[in-house]
């Protein structure tokens, strides 16, 4: 049974046992036995660390590539197994030359890249950095394929901001928002919703030629109509301006036709009274009427209109209490 034994060791029994052969002591034995120890004790050589120390390897160590295109544990590889872990003792970080790697390499496309360290350079030119020292340079989309997502600061579910497709060519999208809204970088003012915005608004004259009225600007306004008679007027918005007919609607006029100074006004009264409409068999509507002091319906050259309400959906919170305090008149 041949000996495992080190470097050192084979070197001593060499030199003894193979010493010059004058007198014709080398016997076969001799030479067998000590070829046998050195066959049987290059794994432990190799492994024991002798050959960093005294016998070192000056070259890289290769192993056989072949069939080293194949990932089967089974083929003919040339792999080195490592069972516990690997060392570099010579690191450039000197706070990782005494740490054991047991992680395998995960390949390109598996290694996590909040993971990697030393980038430098900003080379990934396809990620936008954090820091916002690079601008994007084209459209950034929220929507994964099946909903829009939210844009927040907390990585709380649906709080912040999203942008939501609301037609199939995405011409068109809305802005969701789901807290208040404030200009920090100016007055500090707030925008905690949008009832505070007019869904429609006018200026227009009702003494046009014809009997039309003119128009000059407006929003959300389906149509203006003067119904039979100087003074009387409808003003129709289109479908989906509001939840429904419990708009607010206020209107001023000048009450004369002529607006060709300053001085152009007659005291009148301008009221919003006859509201109508569903916006399915017909648009929601509201009736625009103007009349002096002696109870006359008149035309105006210069009549403004705006109205508030509830969108289609939105909700408005707690209802305002309701009190009669008629017992008790003083504030």
């Amino acid at each position: 049974m041949p000996n495992q034994l080190n470097s050192g060791e084979l070197i001593t029994n060499i030199s003894s046992e193979l010493a010059d052969n004058n007198a014709g002591l080398i016997s076969a034995y001799d030479v067998r036995h000590n070829m046998e120890d050195m066959a049987f004790s290059i794994n432990k050589i190799v492994a024991s660390g002798d050959t960093e120390v005294e016998f070192p390897f000056f070259n890289a160590v290769k192993f056989s590539t072949a069939n080293a295109t194949s990932n089967s544990a089974s083929a003919d590889h040339g792999d080195l197994i490592v069972e516990s872990g690997l060392f570099f003792p010579n690191a450039d970080d000197a706070t990782k030359q005494d740490k054991r790697q047991t992680e395998p390499w995960l390949g390109d496309t598996g290694i996590n890249h909040d993971n990697l360290q030393g980038l430098g350079n900003d080379t990934h030119l396809q990620y936008y950095n954090r820091d916002g020292s690079r601008p994007l340079q084209g459209n950034m989309s929220t929507n994964d394929g099946s909903t829009e997502n939210w844009i927040n600061c907390s990585g709380i579910d649906d709080v912040g901001f999203k942008f939501v497709q609301t037609n199939p060519t995405a011409t068109e999208q809305e802005i969701y928002v789901s807290g208040t809204m404030r200009w920090a970088n100016t007055d500090n003012s707030v925008l905690e919703n949008a009832k505070g915005v007019a869904k429609a608004w006018a200026y227009f004259s009702a003494s046009g030629a014809g009997n039309v009225p003119e128009i000059y600007s407006w929003h959300n306004i389906e149509s203006i109509a003067r119904k039979g008679e100087a003074g009387k007027l409808k003003i129709t918005f289109p479908s989906g301006t509001f939840e429904n007919n419990d708009f607010v609607a206020i209107g001023t006029s000048n009450g004369t036709t002529s607006d060709s100074n300053l001085l152009d006004m007659d005291v009148n009264t301008v009221a919003c009274v006859a509201r109508s409409g569903d916006d399915g068999t017909m648009l929601r509507s509201v009736t625009y009427v103007i009349q002096d002091e002696a109870g006359q319906y008149v035309d105006g050259k210069v009549c403004s209109f705006v109205a508030y309400g509830y969108s289609p959906n939105e909700t408005s919170g707690t209802v305002p209490t309701m009190i009669d305090e008629s017992a008790s008149p003083t504030f």
